[in-house]
């Protein structure tokens, strides 16, 4: 398949984490071990979503790579690896949205904005006025698709890095204290308007 970890733009960090975390040659060893992994995943479910094949597989595949070399290590350096891509993200979406006009052009359209990030999520408790925005996903179909997969531990850095980046966002106060993939009964996630 054309469609490996080296061309994720999320993804392709993660070696230099494994680099950090293990040194040069365990971390090549581990990373060709995920690329395998990712190879298999996707194999076996060659019409998988967009998503599954983007975030849940590689995310996967490389905790997966982890517990194999490292068992009990996987979810902490994932983690970790997480909430770094998320302050990086967080530090892109500061920039994009310093663009005079994009806070107020964001809140205006929270309702077609809010629709979008629900959507293929279960979500109870929307709320969306003009100043803010509130929903709780009780079912993620990130979450679900690790869980199918065996590997739901694996999702946690996805829900770390979000956790992070959504702070980037100029003219949002954002809150989430809790994440389905971390155990809690929904993802609850609470954005204010702040100008």
């Amino acid at each position: 398949m054309g469609n490996n970890l080296n061309k994720s733009f999320i993804f392709r960090n993660f070696y230099k984490e494994l680099e950090d975390n293990y040194g040069s040659a365990m971390a090549k060893e581990m990373w060709n071990n995920a690329e395998s992994e990712f190879v298999k995943l996707q194999d076996a479910e060659p019409s998988a979503d967009k998503a599954t094949v983007s975030y849940v597989f590689p995310a996967v595949a490389l905790y997966r790579s982890i517990e194999h070399f490292y068992p009990e290590e996987a979810l902490t350096v994932t983690r970790a690896f997480g909430t770094k891509m998320g302050l990086m993200l967080k530090g892109i979406f500061r920039t994009l949205t310093a663009l005079p006009g994009i806070p107020t052009l964001m809140w205006r359209k929270m309702d077609r904005i809010a629709a979008k990030m629900s959507d293929g999520y279960e979500i109870e408790n929307l709320l969306v006025t003009e100043d803010k925005c509130f929903m709780d996903v009780v079912s993620c179909p990130l979450y679900d698709k690790a869980l199918e997969l065996g590997t739901p531990n694996a999702i946690q850095m996805i829900c770390c890095m979000d956790k992070e980046y959504m702070n980037g966002f100029r003219g949002v106060d954002y809150k989430r204290t809790k994440s389905v993939a971390e155990g809690d009964d929904c993802c609850d996630y609470r954005l204010k308007k702040s100008f």
